[in-house]
């Protein structure tokens, strides 16, 4: 049985009965009406569910591409990082299924999304790169701006209103002390920082 007994309630185990059983018709039918929502919203033809996450992703990755573009407009250095991070969140915070697909590292056998990837990691690089960060410093500085920004969305996301401090307030912080902490990624060897 799917639906528990009670009207209009579904215990853990209907939903652990529905993710162990296989692909049903029912499910099929949730795909197919997904593809079809998605072709409307995003102009692109989808066939499987594969389809579906390239064009989230790719259509994640030029949203929050355009936020970070339009963000760091006439600015650089500390300012463009700060600007590229706030943007990074608003995105997700306003797209969160669209944010998440673009969390992930682009396929490889998707040329669209490797491109939405590269254009969007360009941007990033140039800003860190006008900071005085390329190469490996500038990989690292990537790599910890995703994860800041990530465990705030997720933390944000699962967090109830009862929360004695605001998230906006946290996430400044946190941004100011990631720039601040750059410096760090400067020196002259990083090699000497491995554990």
């Amino acid at each position: 049985m799917f639906i528990s007994e009670k009207k209009g309630q579904v215990s853990e185990q209907d939903v652990e009965h529905v993710l162990r059983t296989p692909q049903t018709r029912w499910e099929r039918q949730v795909t197919a009406d997904l593809i079809a929502e998605m072709e409307v919203h995003l102009g692109e033809k989808v066939d499987c569910v594969h389809d579906m996450r390239v064009a989230l992703a790719v259509a994640g990755y030029r949203g929050v591409h355009e936020r970070i573009l339009k963000a760091i407009e006439g600015k650089s250095g500390a300012e463009a990082i700060r600007a590229m991070a706030f943007a990074m969140r608003s995105y997700a915070l306003g797209n969160p299924g669209l944010a998440a697909a673009s969390f992930r590292n682009p396929q490889i056998d998707s040329k669209e999304w490797q491109e939405a990837g590269a254009a969007m990691a360009q941007t990033v690089f140039r800003v860190f790169a006008e900071f005085g960060l390329v190469g490996e410093p500038a990989h690292h500085a990537v790599r910890i701006l995703r994860s800041l920004v990530r465990g705030f969305i997720l933390n944000e996301m699962a967090s109830d209103a009862t929360q004695p401090l605001e998230f906006q307030k946290s996430y400044v912080l946190g941004v100011e002390v990631f720039v601040q902490g750059l410096s760090a990624l400067r020196q002259p060897d990083l090699g000497a920082l491995d554990c």
